[in-house]
């Protein structure tokens, strides 16, 4: 009998291994959410890149504002009679500068993924008056995070309010510029032809002038700060835009009480309430910030993330909606480090494709580290006892059966710490599980209805922090 080579016989398992063993997930830790000297965060790009191979982690999406400017002018010529105020940002210094930085880092090293984001405050309204010295704000801190666009000229178009020259809104300002224009040529033949109507025509022809300026019709929104909340709209419209870009759009801090109660900004104040009832008015968004550095509800059992993802499941909503953590990230300092607020992406390989992919399809989960070490979803998934077919985060499964539910938590580096998990379905906890780290737990759902439901898991502990996964969606036969 002839002796078969050993290599064969290890080519020969690995092609019958159990589908699913060449494709296992890596977890690669990131942070979302970072500020730099492009415009208000204390280190450079690439001294970001430096402190995040120093923590160990694979991704940084810095999200350096895109515009800071608030302008407020006199009524009637508040384009023309108006003071204005800018910082530093990315639009300031030039989105190409931006994105070629972040290319460069990217070329020098690979440890590091980073990927191109900004910080978005698309609108803000006045109310008050600087003579009263009650000049307020509004909504200012109501801001989007807009991830993954590589277009220079697909941030200069941003719908922001103070950005520029845009042909957007050309055709609906149309109207008014010809009445102007109409108005401003009347005006000089006046001036020019009728001595005896010379000054009527020069008064005719200058405030057409003024007014042609003032609603000139290549304004960057369709929106000005003058005429009180407008609800979701200037939101829809910068997620919509970014969307069609193939951006990806999440809630920056949507309960952030940085502003609800008014910050001084010399004889300004801003204000700006919690803002989480927008993740169910808003539509076509990625996703959100569930853990960042205040405290959060939005992400409580059937609180305003499960009322969306009932939504999806209910076909009220085109998409999921995904959580991430928000690590609003300037500076270094007690308490706060890089990698406080983490994302973790479960992706096969580690690619800037990989990453994006998986921010969008929902694979990923948040974690918020307290003095110690963090939590570890080890693993997160749905099976159909049937059909042994499996779903992670993100994805959807179609079971015959009852699903089983198969999940474990461990902590960073081995270490033993008591925590708890809450399975989550629908907007209500399920199942509860408590022990030891590493815990795994088991849970087949016998109470199953017809409708597509969702599972989700949010895990904490004294010491360690918490986590939250995303839902693996569920549909009976």
């Amino acid at each position: 009998m002839k002796r078969v080579p050993i290599l064969l016989i290890v080519c020969l398992i690995l092609s019958v291994a159990p589908p699913g063993h060449a494709s296992q997930m890596q977890q690669v830790s990131g942070v979302i959410h970072l500020h730099s000297t492009f415009s208000s965060g204390h280190y450079t790009l690439e001294q970001l890149v430096v402190k995040a191979r120093q923590k160990k982690l694979g991704v940084i999406i810095p999200t350096d504002h895109d515009l800071v400017v608030m302008e407020y002018g006199l009524f009637p010529l508040r384009n023309i009679l108006k003071r204005r105020e800018e910082r530093d940002s990315v639009l300031k210094s030039g989105p190409e500068n931006y994105l070629a930085e972040i290319k460069r880092l990217n070329n020098v090293q690979d440890k590091v993924i980073v990927l191109p984001g900004v910080q978005s405050s698309p609108f803000y309204y006045w109310s008050g008056h600087p003579l009263k010295r009650n000049l307020t704000a509004h909504d200012y801190r109501k801001e989007l995070l807009l991830i993954g666009m590589e277009s220079a000229e697909d941030y200069r178009n941003l719908p922001l309010l103070h950005n520029g020259f845009s042909t957007r809104y050309a055709v609906q300002r149309l109207p008014q510029v010809v009445l102007f224009f109409s108005a401003l040529g009347i005006g000089l033949y006046l001036f020019l032809k009728r001595r005896h109507f010379r000054l009527i025509g020069a008064v005719v022809g200058l405030v057409s002038l003024l007014l042609l300026i003032e609603q000139h019709p290549f304004q960057s929104s369709g929106f000005d700060p003058y005429h009180g909340d407008r609800g979701i709209e200037p939101h829809q419209e910068a997620i919509d835009y970014v969307r069609q870009r193939n951006g990806l759009v999440f809630w920056a801090h949507p309960e952030s009480r940085y502003a609800s109660t008014g910050v001084s900004l010399g004889p300004v104040k801003l204000m700006t309430k919690p803002y989480a009832d927008d993740l169910v008015a808003a539509q076509n968004y990625t996703g959100f910030s569930a853990v960042y550095g205040d405290t959060t509800t939005a992400d409580d059992p059937g609180r305003h993330w499960d009322q969306v993802l009932l939504q999806y499941c209910r076909n009220q909503r085109d998409r999921p909606v995904w959580a991430i953590a928000g690590a609003d990230f300037h500076v270094e300092k007690k308490g706060v480090e890089l990698d406080t607020f983490q994302t973790v992406f479960l992706v096969k390989s580690k690619t800037v494709q990989a990453i994006m992919d998986a921010l969008a399809a929902g694979r990923v989960y948040a974690v918020r580290k307290e003095s110690g070490p963090r939590l570890i979803l080890d693993r997160f998934r749905i099976k159909d006892a049937a059909t042994d077919a499996t779903a992670r985060m993100g994805d959807e499964i179609v079971v015959g059966g009852p699903p089983k539910i198969d999940g474990a938590i461990s902590v960073e580096y081995g270490r033993r710490h008591l925590v708890e998990v809450s399975l989550i379905r629908g907007g209500k906890i399920w199942q509860k599980f408590e022990g030891r780290t590493p815990l795994v737990f088991e849970f087949v759902d016998r109470e199953t209805t017809p409708q597509k439901n969702y599972y989700r898991i949010m895990a904490q502990g004294r010491g360690i922090g918490k986590l939250v996964s995303n839902p693996v969606f569920v549909v009976k036969k």
